[in-house]
């Protein structure tokens, strides 16, 4: 009866999780500097931890039972929290340029949204707002994507077809059209 008191209490409590090691290393084999692995929770980073010059990295008593990987210029990658013997390869996240003009002018539109749809159709996060400048979006994985913008006062543009490098920007002009009704 102890036993089952015991194991009761136990998966009441949640789960007890060793410590999250390993190194976290570039597709060359290097380590990655300033890579940080977290634990998240509906979105919100709980704790985070940096890795050493190394790469290496200890998270005691995670909570959840996966962390992300994330560096800056990588794609995040959601790993086990637990001990790893092979170290975590991140691979080199794509950037993508927007810009979105005037099909007849030319010139850069004030403000509007951005959005990416993978081949399937499935969008790549939400929209992304881009101004005069456009926009530009460095944390994307490699690989085809369609790029569309809409812009209030004109027809949306896109899609258009870029095929993402990982490790490389590349850039996107998007032309949009003014909607029937708005001031020509």
């Amino acid at each position: 009866m102890r036993m089952l008191a015991w194991f009761v209490c136990a998966m009441l409590a949640g789960p007890l999780l060793a410590g999250a090691t390993g190194r976290v290393i570039d597709p060359d084999g290097a380590p990655i500097s300033g890579a940080e692995v977290c634990e998240f929770s509906d979105g919100v980073a709980l704790r985070c931890v940096k890795v050493d010059a190394r790469g290496s990295y200890t998270m005691e008593n995670p909570v959840r039972p996966t962390v992300l990987v994330r560096a800056s210029g990588f794609v995040a990658r959601t790993i086990e929290a637990a001990p790893l013997s092979e170290p975590v390869r991140l691979q080199r996240a794509a950037a993508l340029a927007v810009r979105v003009v005037d099909a007849v002018s030319g010139q850069p539109l004030p403000s509007g949204k951005v959005m990416i749809d993978l081949p399937s159709g499935r969008r790549i996060g939400d929209f992304v707002p881009f101004n005069k400048g456009g926009v530009r979006i460095s944390t994307l994985d490699p690989g085809m994507v369609f790029v569309r913008a809409t812009a209030d006062g004109y027809e949306a543009g896109g899609p258009m077809p870029i095929e993402l490098v990982g490790g490389a920007e590349q850039s996107v002009r998007i032309p949009m059209t003014k909607s029937h009704g708005a001031e020509r």
